[in-house]
């Protein structure tokens, strides 16, 4: 702008020069304020495409961040399924093994009772004899005794 002023008045200061001269002053200065205009636009652009390219770059960085998060988070997930499935595998696992340490135990157990009850089916059938045997000592007895009697 200081250049037009100065123009201007260096125009006006020279009135007696010929209209040709302030003709080719004019469009001088028209050019220089084009080509003025055309920096000025040219770096405005600049600024604006720059401006444009940076809020691009931050786009894609949040479209980035955010994929890479949810990416970790379905990681987390499908770790924490598989935590539970194998706990959920070593429990049946242990309850398994827990069912056929009672079968066993039950197994010994009935073995045990056969057992008793044979010693005693046994000791029963001794018995039994010796009833017998104190059955027929008794009447052996009797015997003797009605024999003692009778005499």
């Amino acid at each position: 702008m200081k250049k037009l002023a100065l123009s201007l008045m260096v125009v006006v200061g020279l009135a007696g020069v010929s209209a040709l001269a302030v003709a080719d002053e004019l469009t001088r200065m028209k050019d220089e304020m084009k080509s003025d205009m055309g920096k000025m636009k040219s770096e405005m652009q600049g600024e604006h495409e720059k401006m444009k390219s940076d809020a691009k770059s931050a786009r894609e960085k949040m479209k980035a961040d955010a994929k890479a998060e949810r990416a970790r988070i379905k990681a987390e997930q499908q770790q924490r399924q598989a935590d539970a499935k194998a706990e959920k595998a070593r429990l049946k696992a242990e309850q398994e093994k827990m069912k056929a340490d009672a079968k066993v135990q039950e197994a010994k157990m009935k073995a045990d009772i056969k057992a008793e009850q044979a010693k005693m089916k046994g000791q029963g059938e001794a018995m039994k004899g010796e009833m017998k045997g104190v059955g027929d000592e008794v009447k052996g007895m009797g015997t003797e005794m009605k024999g003692m009697m009778g005499q």
